[in-house]
């Protein structure tokens, strides 16, 4: 079963599930980091998404975008942040997840803000091995608090991990087998 993200959705959802464990400081880093960035240089990786993607392609890159942006909007509402450059890296940081290798050094442009804060993004874009003894990536499933709480995440939770360790295996949640 092939993700609507792409090849790279179990990563976007990882990103996804971490976006609400941030707390208020994260978001404020999060949010500096974006405005210190180059607006050139957001406006070249976007258009390198466009060239180097199908029509196709584009659709769950910017399908990631639209979910980790709406995630960052419940976290901003939830600790009490208003500032829109918050969601505009989190909807930069959803597309090139999803993108993955195929942006090339555009990559680090658009996670940038979020490398800070998020142990799962790595340098390595799309890794295509796990570690030799990856940990199971956990149950994704959403967590049943209305304020999202982060403390439903367990101690293991994939945002403290590289996404070397959380590879596609095709199901979300499901633990890859060595």
């Amino acid at each position: 079963m092939t993700s609507m993200f792409g090849p790279n959705g179990q990563q976007v959802l990882v990103l996804i599930a971490c976006i609400p464990g941030l707390s208020a400081d994260q978001v404020d880093q999060v949010t500096a980091a974006w405005k210190q960035g180059s607006p050139d240089g957001r406006a070249r990786a976007w258009a390198h998404v466009s060239r180097a993607t199908s029509e196709d392609e584009r659709y769950g890159i910017l399908a990631a975008a639209a979910l980790a942006r709406r995630e960052a909007l419940e976290t901003a509402r939830r600790v009490q942040r208003a500032d829109w450059a918050f969601w505009a890296a989190a909807c930069d940081a959803g597309a090139a997840v999803a993108a993955g290798a195929r942006i090339g050094a555009h990559y680090d442009t658009l996670i940038a803000p979020f490398a800070g804060v998020l142990g799962v993004l790595s340098d390595d874009p799309a890794p295509s091995l796990l570690s030799p003894d990856p940990a199971p990536v956990p149950d994704l499933a959403p967590v049943p608090d209305p304020d999202r709480a982060p403390a439903a995440l367990p101690a293991t939770a994939p945002c403290t991990r590289t996404l070397r360790n959380s590879q596609d295996s095709g199901e979300v949640g499901s633990p890859r087998g060595r």
